[in-house]
């Protein structure tokens, strides 16, 4: 074959690309398999793609009788199981978490599966650079502020948990607050 280059149709690589609907956010309802809550919340999805959020819409809680209410409410578009979406996740493949999420209409849901499962398959995404490493942690860090708009110096140790020491001397290089007495109990 003149002119064929090996490889190059093979793979192509695209860096992560982040849909403004799931910056936006949508609502979905949130359950978990072993309980019988159902909470309505605003699934997001950080502007680099690395982590999928939520927030509730309100802080009641519903019981077993509403349960079947709410996941089947006849003013919802389409069917109920075209409205699913479960995230499995877990740091192997024996350590799984699933997220179980319903979204009001069955484009929605469409959407979200389709985003999130080409973010997952990213093979940029998976082979991460130190510095994309160090962005997402600074992200996920971002994600957990405290109502004052802070960083809780808990959520750095927990974050970097192996490595305490290093994280107490980083902390006092940067003059910032490090371990307090009562922080050091806690942790």
């Amino acid at each position: 074959m003149a002119g064929a280059q090996p490889g190059v149709h093979a793979l192509q690589l695209k860096p992560v690309s982040v849909p403004e609907s799931l910056r936006k956010g949508n609502k979905f309802m949130k359950w978990d398999d072993d309980s019988t809550t159902v909470t309505p919340v605003t699934l997001t999805v950080d502007p680099k793609g690395y982590f999928l959020y939520w927030t509730d819409q309100n802080k009641v809680r519903h019981t077993e009788a509403k349960l079947r209410e709410l996941l089947d409410v006849s003013t919802l578009a389409g069917k109920m199981e075209n409205r699913m979406l479960t995230v499995v996740s877990g740091p192997d493949m024996v350590n799984i978490t699933y997220l179980n999420f319903m979204a009001f209409q069955e484009e929605i849901a469409k959407e979200w599966a389709e985003e999130l499962f080409n973010l997952a398959s990213n093979l940029l995404v998976q082979n991460m650079s130190r510095e994309a490493c160090l962005e997402k942690a600074y992200v996920r860090l971002k994600l957990q502020l405290n109502p004052e708009g802070r960083i809780p110096v808990k959520n750095i140790f927990r974050m970097f948990s192996a490595d305490r020491k290093r994280v107490e001397t980083a902390l006092e290089n940067c003059n910032l607050p490090s371990v307090c007495p009562l922080l050091s109990v806690l942790l």
